[in-house]
């Protein structure tokens, strides 16, 4: 049976993931950006990544058929999804982020002569976890303990305080910033680094390295689309329902 391609034309990439996080592999494979630009249409996103939509969405299709383990982010209470992004993408980038830029770091040292594109990824890697820590530290102090109470005001069916900030979507603009400089930073590390391919030279820790990259951003781009897509929406919507006027 052929799939009906106008369902999906018009739907965002973010939704589409937000139904069916598996999406995310097929969007991945094909150059889509999910997260930071997870408010285009399928049909856009596709154009801008020169991808054809037809064999995109035939393979959505075939993923979704697929796999039925995705996790339903969408589904999930707004707190779980906080405690979500604290105890998995918050501890994970903090635990990971530096023994993977000292496996960098020593990979560079060994092999930075043959493969200098190594130098630059040590750089922008460490740019980045330096980066991760400001705006993870941003979220923990600022933007999640206003909206923790936001939600349990919401839960209670009571009023919540204006943000000392004046609405919830100033620091969600900055993250949304932040969000954006990390997924272009992201992308052109994975370009630099031939998408994770190993050189033909490269030994076990160097192969080892590129795959910890790899699945390092991967999390990353998750968090991101958890927050984008999911959770600043609500946060705005909890503000809008529970905030004294």
């Amino acid at each position: 049976m052929r799939t009906n391609h106008s369902n999906y034309a018009h739907r965002s990439v973010g939704s589409i993931v937000n139904e069916n996080f598996a999406a995310a592999r097929v969007f991945k494979f094909y150059g889509i950006d999910f997260c930071c630009g997870g408010s285009a249409s399928l049909e856009e996103a596709c154009r801008m990544a020169g991808a054809d939509f037809d064999r995109v969405v035939e393979s959505l299709s075939e993923d979704a058929a697929k796999d039925a383990t995705s996790i339903p982010f969408d589904s999930w209470p707004t707190d779980l999804l906080i405690d979500y992004v604290l105890k998995i993408h918050h501890r994970g980038i903090r635990a990971k982020g530096p023994q993977l830029l000292a496996d960098i770091e020593h990979i560079a040292s060994v092999h930075g002569v043959a493969h200098p594109e190594l130098f630059q990824l040590r750089r922008l890697f460490a740019e980045s976890l330096e980066d991760l820590e400001n705006h993870l530290q941003k979220e923990e102090q600022v933007l999640f303990p206003y909206c923790y109470e936001l939600f349990e005001a919401s839960e209670q069916g009571a009023c919540g305080e204006p943000m000392h900030c004046g609405t919830v979507a100033n620091p969600i603009r900055v993250m949304l910033r932040e969000h954006n400089d990390e997924g272009t930073r992201y992308k052109y590390i994975r370009n630099l680094m031939n998408g994770f391919a190993a050189p033909d030279d490269a030994c076990a820790s160097y192969r080892l390295m590129l795959t910890d990259l790899e699945t390092f951003m991967d999390g990353l781009f998750e968090h991101i689309h958890i927050e984008n897509n999911i959770l600043f929406p609500r946060f705005v919507q909890l503000e809008q329902k529970c905030v004294r006027k």
